[in-house]
């Protein structure tokens, strides 16, 4: 962080607000530069807090910050920007929600918003379909690559992401399903990612794409340029379900899965297969767990009233 400019993962500007070794020497580092930190969503609850300690310190070095996320909470994005106000000397300001989107807001002495226009091109609907069986969900993934078309089942935990695939390696050849998690050796991980843009990157075409299946977990979530015609995923927190869409017909294709040329696109209409619980309006305290007893150790909240969260 003492060169112009640096590339690093958030750990590295965070230990300049823990008691580390070098802990000045990293703020110094960050003194007065612009600090971009991306999919700002993402971090729990003990990065965030990290991570507005740290606003706050860069403020007062005179530094600026660009935050990004696709999926901010209106919630969170009013406690970053008052802290980094806080750490400009300044009283803590009424920062109203705002539901546009995209959406760009400044801080400073005062608070500016301006909402972005979306290009016309990028505007969609995606339709969301309900599965309340792994077995509907199983039957959705075959069904939409036995119409030809790539699709990815995102399951919340690697144990399921496992099992899903042998269900599916029942039905369909070896050369046609893909498993992708975080569990493999760094290396062969790499190779999995390499193998993966390839098949349903950017400029994939039909002959990668037809009838295959990737069965992922949380690794293709975010900061993956993938392209998938249809998608299955496991319950998640909205923002993370919102994350999981954009890899849903990313990039403008041809019917047979060839990247228009001229930017339009021609596929059916997205459609994003939700696996979850029938829903209720006063869900029980294992409703979640009883369709995933895995993941709701993952995402402990995920369905319950405010008087269940405790």
């Amino acid at each position: 962080m003492l060169a112009e400019v640096g590339v690093g993962t958030i750990d590295q500007a965070l230990l300049g607000v823990l008691p580390v070794r070098h802990q000045s020497l990293r703020l110094l580092g960050l003194a007065g530069k612009v600090l971009v930190v991306d999919e700002v969503h993402a971090y729990d609850s003990y990065v965030r807090t990290l991570l507005k300690r740290l606003l706050a310190s860069h403020a007062r070095q005179g530094g600026s910050a660009i935050l990004l996320s696709a999926t901010l909470p209106s919630f969170y994005r009013a406690e970053l920007l008052q802290d980094y106000r806080a750490g400009l000397g300044l009283p803590p300001i009424d920062v109203a929600p705002d539901l546009r989107y995209p959406l760009a807001t400044r801080m400073g002495e005062d608070i500016a918003v301006h909402a972005c226009q979306t290009r016309p091109r990028l505007v969609r609907r995606v339709q969301v379909n309900f599965c309340h069986r792994e077995d509907e969900a199983v039957a959705a993934v075959l069904a939409e690559a036995a119409a030809g078309r790539c699709v990815c089942w995102i399951r919340n935990t690697v144990e399921d992401a496992l099992r899903a695939c042998d269900l599916l390696a029942a039905s369909l050849p070896p050369d046609q399903l893909t498993l992708f998690h975080g569990r493999f050796a760094m290396g062969d991980r790499l190779d999995i990612e390499d193998r993966v843009l390839r098949d349903f990157g950017a400029r994939s075409g039909p002959q990668t794409r037809r009838g295959r299946v990737l069965i992922a977990t949380q690794v293709v979530e975010q900061s993956l340029d993938i392209d998938m015609d249809a998608m299955v995923t496991d319950l998640a927190p909205i923002d993370l379900l919102i994350q999981r869409a954009g890899r849903l017909q990313r990039h403008a294709r041809l019917p047979d899965g060839t990247p228009a040329p001229d930017g339009i696109e021609r596929r059916a209409p997205p459609v994003l297969h939700v696996l979850c619980p029938v829903i209720e309006d006063e869900p029980s305290a294992d409703w979640y767990a009883s369709l995933f007893p895995k993941a709701c150790y993952v995402y402990p909240n995920v369905g319950c009233s405010p008087r269940m969260r405790g």
